[in-house]
């Protein structure tokens, strides 16, 4: 008769000591401060022309409100 151990070990793969579901968690988290802090800087900085006329004036919906009528 073999020795069975009563508690069998469950291996659980992981990365960085970081496993799957715990990634999963992070992750989602860090997409939506990542976005936050995205517009924010966007916004912050939009009073910069190029930034202006590059990015924010392509907004679908409110690209209006960057646009600026040249004087001539």
């Amino acid at each position: 008769m073999a020795y069975s151990p009563p508690i069998k070990p469950k291996f659980r793969p992981n990365f960085g000591g970081y496993s799957a579901e715990t990634a999963r968690y992070w992750i989602g988290s860090s997409t939506r401060w990542g976005a936050v802090a995205g517009i924010t800087g966007l916004f912050v900085i939009s009073q910069v022309p190029l930034i202006k006329q590059t990015i924010l004036q392509k907004v679908p919906v409110l690209g209006w409100y960057w646009k600026v009528e040249e004087t001539k």
